[in-house]
C-alpha cells in the first residue's frame, strides 16, 4: 500500500497545470516542484531539510507566476545573504515570509551584494533571528518593500550611519520586535530618520525589562521628526514582578501617554497585569463595550491569572505600580470564578473607574470568608464608586445580580452574555436600582418571536416604565425611564 505522501505527490504530479495554491507540509522531493506548475502564485512549505534549501530556492526560477512563498524550518545554518541571493532570483516575487526557529547562520556581519541586482518583493517577513545592520543591508536592495516585518531583531556593534542614507524608500508598514537588551534608543531612532518618512503603521516591541523604550516624550519627538504620515503606532512593554517589587520606592516615571499628542491622535495605552509580568500598550483607538466619549479618559487595565500568593505579594502592589504611571478608568478581569472579596480589593485601589468587565463571580469561597476590610469597603463603596457600566460574561446565580446592584450603587447600564439556567424575566424582577435605565443580554436564539413575548410579561408585570425593546442580531437591548 501506498503512503500518504506518495499518493499525494502523485496527485500533484497529474494537475500541476491546474493548481494555484499549495501547501506542503509532509516530506516531499525538491524536484517535485518545476515548470509545469505554470499557474502556481501562492507557495508554503512546512518541512524540508536546510541542507536542500537554496536548490530548492533555485528551482522556483522556472516557476512563471510564483508571487507568494513561506518557508517554515525547524533549524538552519545556512547565511541569510546565500537565501537571499536565490530569492532575488524569483522575478514575479512579491511576498516572502521565512521562518526559522533555530537559526545557527553566520554570527559576523556578511556584506550582501546581489551584482546591483533589485528585488521586486512588496512583503517581507523575517521570523528567526536577523541582526539589524545586515537586514538593512539586504532590504535596501528591495526599492518596492513596503511592509517588513522583524519578528526576532538581534543587535551586531556596526554603526548604521555607515548605510546608504535613503534605504527603504517606498516602506509604509514596519514591525520590529527586539530579543536582546543592548539595542540602544540610539539605534532605532537612526533606522527610524532613513526610512519613517512614509510610515503609516509601525509597531515596536522592545526586549523586556528595558524601559528606556517606553518614554512617551522620546517617542513623540522622533515621531513629530521623522514618521510624519504614521496613522497607527503599537508599542508594548513588558516589566516583571519581580523587578517591581525591587525597584517600586525608586523606579522614576519618565512616561506619560495620555497627553493631547497622543490623544489627538488616538493612541491609547492599555495595561494588564498577570502573574509574571505587567504589560504596557500604545495602540490605536478600538470602539468598546463601554463606549466612553471622552478620549481622555479611555485609560483601560486588563487583570488576568491572579494568583494573590504568588511571590508574596497582593495585587494591590501591581495595580498603585500601575496607578504611579497613569489613571484608570476601565477595568477588565479575565479570570473564572473571581471571588467578590477580591473584587472588593481591587475595585477599592481605583477610585476613578468608569466601567467594569467580568468573567464570572463567586459570591462564597470554600477557603475564606468575606474578611473585615472587605465588608467595610461594601457598605462603604456607595461614597466611593463611580462605576456606571458592568459587563458581566456569565451569570450563573441570581444573587450575583444583587451583589452587582450593592456593590455598583450608581450603576446605569449592565450587559450579560450568558444566562445559562435563568432568564431574562426573571432578571427583569430582580432589579431593584435607582440609576440602572439599560441591560443588554447576548441571546443567539433571539427572534421577534421572542421580543412579542418579551413585550407581553413585562407589560402584564409592569416590570419597567417606558421601556424600548431593540434587538441588534443575538443581542437584546433594554431602554426604560425614557423620557416622553
Amino acid at each position: 500500500m501506498k503512503s500518504c505522501s506518495n499518493i499525494s505527490n502523485e496527485i500533484l504530479r497529474f494537475n500541476k497545470e491546474q493548481i494555484y495554491s499549495l501547501s506542503l507540509n509532509e516530506s516531499f522531493s525538491i524536484n517535485l516542484i518545476d515548470s509545469l506548475f505554470i499557474y502556481l502564485e501562492l507557495l508554503r512549505i512546512t518541512s524540508i531539510n536546510s541542507n536542500e534549501l537554496l536548490l530548492f530556492l533555485s528551482n522556483l526560477q522556472s516557476l512563471p507566476c510564483l508571487k507568494s512563498l513561506t518557508i517554515k524550518l525547524l533549524q538552519c545554518n545556512i547565511d541569510d545573504s546565500q537565501m537571499y541571493h536565490e530569492i532575488f532570483s524569483l522575478k514575479m516575487l512579491k511576498y516572502f515570509k521565512l521562518s526559522i526557529d533555530d537559526y545557527s547562520g553566520s554570527l559576523q556581519f556578511a556584506s550582501f551584494n546581489p551584482n546591483k541586482q533589485m528585488s521586486h518583493l512588496e512583503y517581507l517577513i523575517i521570523d528567526y533571528q536577523c541582526f539589524l545592520s545586515s537586514t538593512t543591508n539586504i532590504i535596501s536592495y528591495m526599492p518596492s518593500i513596503h511592509y517588513v516585518s522583524l519578528m526576532k531583531l538581534f543587535y551586531y556593534h556596526s554603526s548604521l550611519e555607515t548605510n546608504n542614507p535613503s534605504i527603504w524608500p517606498n516602506l509604509t508598514h514596519l514591525s520590529i520586535c527586539l530579543t536582546t537588551w543592548d539595542i540602544m534608543f540610539e539605534c532605532i531612532e537612526i533606522l527610524i530618520s532613513k526610512i519613517g518618512s512614509k510610515l503609516k503603521v509601525f509597531s515596536f516591541k522592545p526586549y523586556h525589562k528595558f524601559i528606556e523604550y517606553f518614554n512617551a516624550s522620546r517617542w513623540e519627538n522622533l515621531i513629530l521628526k521623522f514618521m510624519p504620515q504614521l496613522a497607527k503606532f503599537y508599542l508594548k512593554y513588558t516589566e516583571a514582578v519581580d523587578r517591581i517589587l525591587r525597584d517600586k520606592d525608586n523606579d522614576e516615571e519618565t512616561n506619560d501617554f495620555t497627553r493631547s499628542f497622543w490623544i489627538e491622535r488616538k493612541w491609547i495605552l492599555e495595561i494588564e497585569i498577570n502573574n509574571q509580568n505587567i504589560l504596557f500598550s500604545i495602540l490605536p483607538y478600538k470602539k468598546q463595550w463601554f463606549h466612553e466619549e471622552n478620549l481622555f479618559e479611555l485609560n483601560q487595565l486588563i487583570i488576568s491569572r491572579i494568583n494573590i500568593n504568588k511571590y508574596n505579594y497582593f495585587i494591590q502592589d501591581d495595580i498603585n505600580r500601575v496607578l504611579n504611571f497613569t489613571q484608570i478608568y476601565h477595568l477588565e478581569i479575565t479570570n473564572e470564578n473571581l471571588f467578590i472579596g477580591l473584587l472588593l480589593q481591587i475595585t477599592n485601589c481605583l477610585f476613578e473607574l468608569r466601567s467594569l468587565k467580568i468573567h464570572s463571580l463567586l459570591l462564597e469561597d470554600n477557603s475564606r470568608d468575606l474578611n473585615l476590610k472587605e465588608i467595610s469597603i461594601l457598605y462603604s463603596i456607595h461614597l466611593t464608586s463611580q462605576i456606571k457600566k458592568i459587563y458581566l460574561r456569565n451569570l450563573t446565580n441570581i444573587k450575583q445580580i444583587d451583589f452587582l446592584m450593592k456593590f455598583s450603587p450608581y450603576l446605569s447600564f449592565f450587559k450579560i452574555d450568558y444566562l445559562h439556567n435563568l432568564d431574562i424575566p426573571s432578571i427583569l424582577r430582580q432589579i431593584s436600582h435607582t440609576y440602572l435605565n439599560s441591560l443588554c443580554f447576548y441571546v443567539p436564539t433571539a427572534d421577534d418571536k421572542m421580543i412579542n413575548n418579551l413585550n407581553k410579561i413585562i407589560s402584564h408585570e409592569k416590570l419597567l416604565v417606558n421601556y424600548k425593546i431593540i434587538r441588534q442580531n443575538e443581542h437584546i437591548f433594554f431602554n426604560w425611564n425614557l423620557l416622553e
